[in-house]
C-alpha cells in the first residue's frame, strides 16, 4: 500500500458511492488505474465490501443494547457465535478480554422487543451462563476511522 491507496481508502470511506473518476482526478491518474488500485485492494481483503448507513431508530428500532454474555467455557465460543448470528437484531458481536467473553450490539423495536430476544433466544443457547444489558440512551459518534 502506498499514498494514493491510502487515498482511495479514506475517500471510500467518506463516501462509498464515489464514481472511479471523481476518485482519479484529484489524485491525477486514470479511472483505468484507480479501479485496479481497488480491484486490488479489494481482492488482499482489505476493502471487504460496501454498506449504507441506517439510521435504525428511523425504522422502529428504538432500543440499542450491547449485551455482555459470559459463557459456561472459553471453549464453547465458536458454537456460541454461529447461534448469535442466527439472531436477526444482533448487528455486532466480538470475542473479548475482560469480564465478557462475548459483547454484542443489538437493535430491538422497545424494551419489551429486547427482553424477548434475550429471554426466548440469547439465554437459550447452549453455553451461555448469562448476560448483562446495557441500553444506549444516545450514540454520541459513528464514524468511520480515516488512515
Amino acid at each position: 500500500m502506498n499514498d494514493i491507496d491510502i487515498k482511495i481508502i479514506n475517500s471510500l470511506l467518506k463516501n462509498s458511492r464515489i464514481r472511479t473518476n471523481a476518485l482519479a482526478e484529484p489524485l491525477k491518474i486514470s479511472n483505468v488505474a484507480t479501479q485496479q488500485r481497488i480491484d486490488k485492494l479489494e481482492k488482499q481483503d482489505i476493502i471487504k465490501g460496501y454498506t449504507a448507513k441506517i439510521n435504525y431508530r428511523k425504522l422502529g428500532f428504538s432500543t440499542i443494547a450491547y449485551i455482555g454474555i459470559f459463557l459456561e467455557k472459553a471453549k464453547l465460543y465458536a458454537g456460541v457465535i454461529r447461534q448469535l448470528n442466527e439472531v436477526a437484531e444482533i448487528a455486532e458481536a466480538h470475542f473479548t478480554t475482560g469480564n465478557y467473553s462475548i459483547f454484542a450490539k443489538i437493535y430491538a423495536k422497545d424494551n419489551h422487543h429486547l427482553m424477548q430476544i434475550l429471554n426466548n433466544q440469547i439465554q437459550s443457547i447452549p453455553g451461555i451462563a448469562r448476560t448483562e444489558t446495557f441500553i444506549s440512551l444516545e450514540e454520541g459518534i459513528n464514524k468511520e476511522i480515516l488512515l
